[in-house]
Formats: C-alpha cells, sequence, structure tokens
C-alpha cells in the first residue's frame, strides 16, 4: 500500500467520518511521506482526524505522531483567533459605516464536520459601493500594517497581529476567455442577493454572501488557482465539497447550470464532480450534474492536485529568493511552472492555452515595470 492511497484514506475519514481500513497500516506504512502530503495539500488537521481512529501499534513513531498533533493544536488555536477576531472586525467595520462581507475563510469552515480542524487561510473582506474599498483601508492602516497593495483590482493586504486581512473591493479569477469577460456581470446579478448570518463554533455574527454566489465563487476560486496560479491543493477542493454538500438542498440547481453555463465552467465542475466522487469519497446523490463518463478525466485531476500541492507549494520551494535577480528569479519560475501547465494541458487543453499566454503577458508587463 503506498503513501498516497494511506494519506487519502485518512483524509476521507477525517472529512467524512468514513470507517478506517485499519488492515491498510503496517509497520512498513511510510508515515514521513504521509505528513509530507498532508502538509503540502494543508489538510493535517483532518488527516489526525483518520489518525485518531487507528489503535497505537498501527500508527507511527511517537515522534512524528506528535508533530502532527502537535501542527493540529496549532491549527484550531489558529481557527479560534481567527473566529474570535472576524466578527469583531466586521462590526468595527459598520460602525465606520463600512459594509463587509466574508469570503471563505472561517465562513467555509462552518461546513465541516470539524471547522476547527480545517487549515486556516488569510481573512478575506469583499467590501462594495463607491467609497467603500478606500474607507475600509483607511479603517485598517489605523490598526495594523499594509502588507502590499495590487491597485488595478483594489485588493490590499494588512498584518494585524500576525493575522493577514485582505480586503477586496473587486476581484477576478484566471481560468478562461469566457469566465474573465462575464465575471463582473454575473458578480453584479448575485450581490444583489441577500448576504447571509451565519454560525461557526460558538461564533456567531459572520456576514457571508448568499448560497448562490458562494456556489460560483467557491468553486472558481479554486479554478484559479489551478489553471493561473501554479496548482490547487485539497484544502480548496475540500471548501468547494463540503460547501456543496452542507448546502446541496439550499442551491438553486437551474441558477446554478446558468452560471457555470454563462462562465465557461460547466465542464470543470463536471471533472471536478467526477474526482470529488470516485477518489475523495464525496457521495454521488448529492453531487450536482454527476457524469460517470468522467472518470477519467477526474483521475487526471486527482493527480494535478497532489502533484503541486497548496498553491503550487511544490514548485514554489524551487524558486529563487528575493535577493536574486528579478529577470532570473522569472525564468526559474516559468521553467518551474511549465510542467504544472503541461499538466492542465492534458485535462483541459484549450483554457490552458489560454491561460498560459496571460500568464506570460502579465510576467512581462510585470519585468518591464
Amino acid at each position: 500500500m503506498n503513501n498516497i492511497d494511506i494519506f487519502l484514506q485518512l483524509y476521507k475519514t477525517g472529512l467524512w467520518g468514513i470507517p478506517l481500513d485499519v488492515s491498510m497500516f503496517s509497520v512498513e506504512t511510510d508515515w514521513d511521506g504521509v505528513f509530507r502530503l498532508a502538509q503540502e495539500q494543508t489538510v493535517v488537521g483532518l488527516v489526525v482526524e483518520g489518525i485518531s481512529q487507528l489503535p497505537r501499534e498501527k500508527q507511527g513513531r511517537r515522534q512524528l505522531m506528535l508533530q502532527f498533533y502537535k501542527q493540529t493544536a496549532e491549527i484550531e488555536d489558529e481557527n479560534r483567533k481567527l473566529n474570535a477576531f472576524v466578527p469583531y472586525l466586521i462590526s468595527q467595520m459598520e460602525r465606520m459605516g463600512v459594509q463587509t462581507i466574508l469570503l471563505k475563510g472561517q465562513g467555509v469552515a462552518a461546513n465541516y464536520k470539524n471547522p476547527l480542524r480545517r487549515t486556516v487561510g488569510d481573512i478575506d473582506l469583499l467590501v462594495t459601493g463607491d467609497g467603500q474599498y478606500e474607507r475600509a483601508k483607511k479603517l485598517m492602516a489605523e490598526i495594523s500594517t499594509l502588507d502590499g497593495e495590487d491597485v488595478k483590482r483594489k485588493h490590499a493586504a494588512f498584518l494585524y497581529k500576525g493575522i493577514v486581512v485582505e480586503i477586496h473591493g473587486d476581484f477576478q479569477f484566471l481560468v478562461n476567455k469566457k469566465c474573465s469577460r462575464n465575471l463582473e456581470q454575473w458578480k453584479e446579478k448575485r450581490l444583489c442577493e441577500k448576504v447571509r448570518i451565519i454560525r461557526n463554533e460558538d461564533v456567531d455574527g459572520l456576514v457571508v454572501p448568499s448560497v448562490q454566489f458562494d456556489s460560483i465563487f467557491i468553486f472558481t476560486h479554486m479554478l484559479g488557482h489551478l489553471m493561473g496560479s501554479g496548482g490547487v491543493g485539497l484544502r480548496q477542493v475540500s471548501d468547494w465539497m463540503m460547501f456543496v454538500h452542507k448546502n446541496y438542498e439550499k442551491i438553486d440547481l437551474r441558477a446554478l447550470e446558468e452560471d457555470l453555463i454563462f462562465l465557461g465552467l460547466r465542464d470543470y465542475w463536471q471533472a471536478f464532480g467526477v474526482m470529488a466522487v470516485h477518489e475523495l469519497g464525496y457521495p454521488v446523490e448529492r453531487m450536482p450534474f454527476y457524469d460517470e463518463r468522467l472518470i477519467g478525466k477526474g483521475k487526471k485531476i486527482m493527480k494535478l492536485i497532489l502533484y503541486t500541492g497548496n498553491f503550487g507549494t511544490r514548485q514554489k520551494v524551487k524558486q529563487l529568493g528575493g535577493d536574486a535577480n528579478v529577470l532570473l528569479k522569472k525564468i526559474v519560475t516559468l521553467l518551474g511552472q511549465l510542467p504544472v501547465y503541461v499538466n492542465n494541458f492534458l485535462v483541459f487543453p484549450k483554457d490552458t492555452i489560454w491561460c498560459f499566454c496571460q500568464y506570460l503577458r502579465l510576467a512581462l508587463r510585470g519585468y518591464q515595470s
């Protein structure tokens, strides 16, 4: 039994509560390989959920198991920290007249069986309306440090006591030409829908988008990393799966399909849906637009996920540091990205060519500036 099979079995047990096949584990289990995969895919907490079902004699050496549990405890502490901070931040924004919507993050974590075991990311807040983005930036500047801004897409990152808060006045996804062309129209339509106020663990007051908005946004955000940012990991796939699973009865499937077709994403959804069912244990009866004829494509997507790691982790370790020559850094990064685009091409050929051309255009513009 190879370490990928072991890793995925533990992951599925942690995510869904699927009973663990203890007979898969032996003294020959490559626990170091399992730990590396869990880190690359940022799902250590979920893997530990699976490990906790194993008798001690079936687990790895004590020192490595302690690393698993130590990282999981840190993930839980970070989640509690963000769970306390997000409602406070949203309320402070409201007090200053800024209406914000929480994107992904702690709002998505609420869909998990054990929300505290989901690896945390940044706090992403979407602000809309005239002047709202600038007002939100001003408020954050009073309590934190600016960590970078891309004025072209109204995106600013701030650092507050070790927490990264990203303010979005807009968002873009590099997936295909149709998505880029129609995204603004879709966004205006879905952002008019009523926001939801949800609960995560013992924390109330999380303001998140409508179910129909999140059905597309969470999925497309994942695709943006797959097609345009070097790769996607199981944490992002898990976010999408758990959202759809938890909110299946609330999703208007007809509207979802119309949105997917409008954005040119229906083929992606079906391919990922088959992958989720056959590779990651998602219940087939709760997967919209499932098509078993795409099993082969689903297997290829699973290979892409394992090849790149979360946000292209496996490629980024090969990139040059900040002191290296700018042109040389871009060349090394490009060479590291080429295998990713080649693998993507085998699954989504037309859109991969378009994304690669956009990648080269943006890289060249960045070097010239």
